[in-house]
């Protein structure tokens, strides 16, 4: 079932819903006559404040933001590249990313006037550290909702409360605002969640514990459900924005540099820093790989248009002059079918476009000589599973005169020769090396 069958039965269940866009306005998405999904966009009902509350509140938000240098100076300095105002159509608090990489901190006036100065200091550093681990502007996950409680839980294990001074917000009630670890612990089906993790940790996690509970259907008696509870600050405005990753990489070499982190243990500065490495998708690297050795050729073809002429003229069509090798190691223990079906679907990609891959498995010998790859094939057998040596591979290669060679290994094999003309390219699981020093390499992990 596709992601639109899934909403078009969502629609059918509940009937419209209705998405909260920005200020004022929301996308209301319903299905015609025809079962078919249509989008409009309507006017939200802006609630109406005293002005006189949305004055003192805005007045004491400045307020509290100037007294944040004294003991969190990363967090008000942070702010500053920010612009702030009141928006009665959130209910809570958040930040959103805007044209430019910029970024917005928008506010419920009367939400915020109903915390303490302390409670307020605590969603300020919350806030920010959304901001500086690149919650708002990379790291997304396939289940929103999930994802934004992975967040929250991250980052609120890294705010120390300080009496007085940072405290997590509460309601009216005395109930906590907000998802913490040591709450959901005292669930007894999340009772072995861990203190200090990533987003993406718990993200896993919580995963694996819906599933579970799913798979056993109500569980056993006495385990109950598990109720995660709603995050404190609205994520409404969180996209990919490479731009603003930028800037927010610029503030957090700033910050290091003029030792700004005030009194936040050096153990969570440094997850900060880690957070500001930048991942290389070795799927899209792999692709620039082989698009920067491939030899293309034109020719003419009426198939095509001209795309200066049109019809009247014959249009052009790309061809590859090269075949190129595969080579998977069936011996890698370190290989699991994950990975090594992600590394075979880039495969396919290469040649859907077109170009010509033949195919090779090896393990202490050559398993299988190479064939055309056939991206239709709907099943591979890999055999062997015993020790590797690359030299039947580079012996192959220096016969057929192969331009380039794409290696899938584990790297635990004895130094092979290096070919004499062909381009090698390694695939390795994260954390192997191959034996040699020639070649380029890409890091293959989950993504």
């Amino acid at each position: 079932m596709t992601d639109k069958d899934k909403v078009k039965d969502l629609l059918k269940e509940q009937g419209a819903m209705t998405i909260a866009v920005g200020p004022g306005q929301a996308v209301r998405i319903s299905l015609n006559k025809k079962g078919e999904i249509v989008k409009e966009i309507v006017q939200m009902p802006v609630k109406k404040i005293d002005p006189a509350l949305v004055a003192k509140a805005n007045k004491r938000f400045e307020w509290l933001i100037n007294f944040l240098i004294c003991r969190y100076h990363f967090v008000h300095r942070t702010l500053s590249m920010m612009r702030k105002f009141p928006d009665t159509t959130v209910s809570t608090m958040g930040v959103r990313v805007v044209a430019a990489g910029k970024f917005e901190l928008y506010y419920n006036p009367e939400w915020f006037d109903a915390r303490t100065d302390a409670q307020g200091v605590y969603v300020f550093v919350h806030e920010v550290l959304h901001v500086i681990l690149h919650h708002c502007t990379t790291r997304q996950f396939d289940d929103h909702d999930l994802g934004n409680i992975a967040q929250d839980l991250a980052i609120n294990e890294l705010i120390t409360e300080v009496n007085g001074i940072c405290e997590k917000p509460r309601d009216k009630n005395g109930n906590l605002i907000g998802v913490f670890v040591d709450e959901l612990k005292k669930q007894p089906l999340l009772k072995d969640i861990q203190n200090k993790q990533t987003a993406e940790w718990y993200y896993n996690y919580l995963r694996q514990k819906q599933k579970e509970q799913e798979s056993k259907g109500k569980g056993k008696k006495g385990d109950g459900k598990v109720d995660l509870g709603t995050t404190m600050d609205d994520h409404g405005g969180f996209k990919e924005h490479e731009i603003a990753d930028e800037r927010v990489r610029a503030l957090v070499r700033e910050l290091d540099s003029c030792k700004m982190w005030g009194s936040m243990p050096q153990g969570d500065v440094e997850l900060i820093l880690q957070a500001q490495v930048k991942k290389v998708n070795w799927r899209n690297k792999m692709r620039q790989w082989w698009g920067s050795q491939l030899a293309k050729m034109k020719y003419s073809t009426r198939k095509r248009p001209n795309r200066r002429f049109g019809y009247i003229m014959p249009g052009f069509k790309k061809a590859y002059e090269d075949t190129w090798l595969v080579v998977i190691d069936t011996s890698g223990s370190t290989w699991g079918y994950g990975l090594l079906g992600q590394f075979l679907n880039i495969i396919n990609q290469m040649v859907e476009e077109g170009v010509p891959i033949d195919l090779m498995l090896v393990d202490c010998e050559v398993q299988t000589e190479p064939k055309p790859y056939e991206r239709r094939k709907a099943q591979y057998e890999f055999k062997g599973l015993g020790g590797t040596s690359m030299e039947p591979v580079m012996k192959v290669v220096e016969e057929r005169k192969y331009r380039g060679v794409c290696i899938a290994t584990d790297g635990e094999f004895a130094a092979p020769t290096k070919p004499s003309h062909a381009q090698v390219l390694w695939a390795v699981p994260k954390g192997k090396n191959p034996p040699v020093e020639w070649g380029e390499r890409i890091y293959i992990e989950q993504v």
